[in-house]
C-alpha cells in the first residue's frame, strides 16, 4: 500500500472514533447488515466477506478480502405509529422525524499472505417522538406529562481486529469492541411517582427519569470468528461470536432503567454458509441468535395489563410496596420493555453480469420480539418489523480519486431495503384519563424504506 491509502485508513479509524453511528430498529435494535454490499443481499456476511465492513460480520473473514477501504450512507425512513384509545377515536399518531442518514465505514489491510488488520464502525438504535396532548394520552393517563414524548438511543462500536489464516482452509480473528451509545428520554412524566403515592418507579423521590437531556454510556466487549473453506474455495463456513458489551451506566436515566441505569449491549452469535454455485453466481446464509433477554432493561417485563390493579409482573414480591421497590423502574429487576430473544435469517444471492457490473438480491426475516402483553412500554420502541426484501448493485470503476489515493480499482454500490408493515396489538390497561381499560385498545406498527451508497478503493 502506498502511504496515502495508509494514511486514508488511519483517518479513517480516527473519524470512526468520534463518528456517532445514527440506526434505528431493523432486527430488534440491530440493522440487518453492515455495508451496502451485504445489504443488498439480505445482510449476509459470516461466511460471505465482501468488503472493508467484514469486521463488522466476522473478523476472521479479512483474509479474503485483501487491503481496501469502504465507506457509505444510507438514507433510512422508518415510519413508526402507534395507537391508543383515546377521547377522540380513533387515533392514530405516528413519530416525527422519518428520515436518517446512517454512515458506515470499514478497512482491511493485507499485511501478508497469513496476517491481516482492520477495522469497521457499525451502529444500532431506535428513537420515537410523539405528539402528546390532553386528548390523545398515549404517554399522558395521569395527565401531567409534557410533549412531545419519546425517547432515542444511538450505539456505535469501533471494531479494531486482527484475522490470521492457519492454514489453506481455516482463519481466526479477533476484534475489540469499543462502543459507545447516547440516550434520551422526555415527556415521560406520566411513568414517575404517582401523586398518591405508588407509581412506576422504584425511587418514590425519582428525578432521573425524564426530560434530563442526552447522556453517554461507554463500554467494552470482544469479538471471535472463525472461516472454513473447502472444495476448492467454492464452499466457505463461518462462525461469529459477539460478546456481551458492558457498559457505564445512564447516571442522568437512573431512574428509568433496571439496576439503576444498566444499559448494556447484549451478546449475540451467528453461523453462516456461502457457496459459488456457477463462476457468476454465489448464495449465502446466516442464521443469528441475539439474547436481548440478558439485559434486564431490555428483556425485564413491562406492566401487566391483564391485572391493572397490580401491574407488577408476577415474579415481583407480593406486597405492593416491597414489588415497587425491587420491580418498579430504575429497581433491581424494574420494568423493562420484555422483548424476548430474537432468531434472525438471512438469505442472499449475487449475480456477476460482467467484469464490471454484480447484482445482488436477498431476504431477511426476524421474528418480532415483543410480546402482546408488552405493547405499553414498547410504544416508545416500536422495533416491530419482520420481513425485509433487498436489491443492490456494484459497479467497478477507475476513476480520478481511486487513482489519486493509490488504489487498483474503485467501486460503486447501491443498495435498497424494504421493511413490510407489522402491526401488534396488545393490551395497557390504561384508558384515556388514567381509566382502568381491560382488553386490547392498542397497537404498534412500523415499515421501513432504505436506500444506500456506497465506494470502495481496493489497493
Amino acid at each position: 500500500m502506498k502511504s496515502g491509502s495508509k494514511g486514508l485508513l488511519l483517518a479513517a479509524v480516527a473519524i470512526g472514533l468520534i463518528l456517532p453511528a445514527r440506526a434505528f430498529a431493523t432486527n430488534g435494535m440491530f440493522l440487518i447488515g453492515y455495508g451496502e454490499k451485504a445489504n443488498g443481499m439480505g445482510g449476509v456476511g459470516v461466511a460471505f466477506p465482501q468488503d472493508g465492513l467484514a469486521p463488522a460480520y466476522n473478523p476472521a473473514g479479512m483474509t479474503q478480502v485483501g487491503s481496501r477501504f469502504d465507506m457509505g450512507g444510507e438514507l433510512f425512513r422508518p415510519v413508526r405509529c402507534i395507537y391508543h384509545n383515546s377521547a377522540t377515536l380513533p387515533v392514530d399518531e405516528c413519530s416525527q422525524g422519518q428520515i436518517f442518514l446512517i454512515p458506515n465505514m470499514g478497512g482491511v489491510y493485507k499485511a501478508s499472505p497469513r496476517l491481516a488488520y482492520g477495522f469497521a464502525v457499525v451502529g444500532a438504535g431506535l428513537g420515537t417522538s410523539y405528539q402528546q396532548q390532553q386528548s390523545n394520552y398515549f404517554f399522558n393517563f395521569q395527565g401531567r406529562a409534557s410533549n412531545p414524548a419519546g425517547v432515542s438511543l444511538m450505539q456505535m462500536q469501533m471494531l479494531p481486529s486482527v484475522a490470521y489464516k492457519w492454514n489453506r482452509h481455516n482463519s481466526f480473528g479477533v476484534s475489540l469492541a469499543l462502543a459507545a451509545q447516547v440516550f434520551r428520554a422526555f415527556g415521560l412524566q406520566a411513568f414517575g411517582p404517582a401523586p398518591a403515592g405508588l407509581g412506576f418507579t422504584a425511587n418514590q423521590n425519582a428525578s432521573n427519569l425524564t426530560n434530563k437531556g442526552p447522556d453517554w454510556s461507554y463500554g467494552a466487549g470482544i469479538r471471535l470468528g472463525w472461516l472454513g473453506t473447502y472444495f476448492h474455495q467454492r464452499l466457505n463456513l463461518g462462525f461469529d461470536y459477539n460478546s456481551r458489551v458492558y457498559m457505564t451506566r445512564f447516571k442522568r436515566y437512573s431512574d428509568l432503567f433496571a439496576q439503576n441505569g444498566s444499559f448494556d449491549i447484549p451478546q449475540n452469535f451467528a453461523a453462516g454458509l456461502a457457496y459459488k454455485v456457477t463462476p457468476k453466481v454465489d448464495v449465502a446464509v446466516d442464521v443469528e441468535r441475539i439474547f436481548w433477554h440478558s439485559i434486564a432493561a431490555i428483556g425485564d417485563q413491562g406492566p401487566d395489563a391483564a391485572n391493572p390493579s397490580d401491574f407488577w409482573p408476577s415474579y415481583c414480591p407480593s406486597n405492593q410496596a416491597q414489588a415497587q421497590a425491587v420491580c418498579g423502574l430504575g429497581g433491581p429487576m424494574g420494568l423493562g420493555f420484555g422483548w424476548n430473544n430474537q432468531t434472525v435469517y438471512k438469505f442472499g444471492m449475487d449475480y456477476k453480469w460482467d467484469p464490471r457490473v454484480t447484482l445482488r438480491w436477498g431476504i431477511n426475516y426476524g421474528k418480532n420480539p415483543i410480546p402482546a402483553n408488552q405493547i405499553l412500554f414498547n410504544m416508545l420502541a416500536p422495533g416491530v418489523t419482520e420481513y425485509h426484501l433487498t436489491f443492490g448493485f456494484t459497479r467497478v470503476t477507475h476513476d480520478a480519486l481511486t487513482k489519486y489515493l493509490g488504489g487498483k480499482e474503485g467501486e460503486v454500490t447501491v443498495d435498497y431495503q424494504h421493511a413490510f408493515t407489522y402491526t401488534l396489538k396488545g393490551p395497557t390497561a390504561f384508558g384515556p384519563s388514567g381509566s382502568v381499560v381491560n382488553g386490547t385498545n392498542a397497537s404498534i406498527a412500523m415499515k421501513q424504506d432504505i436506500v444506500g451508497v456506497g465506494y470502495g478503493i481496493k489497493f
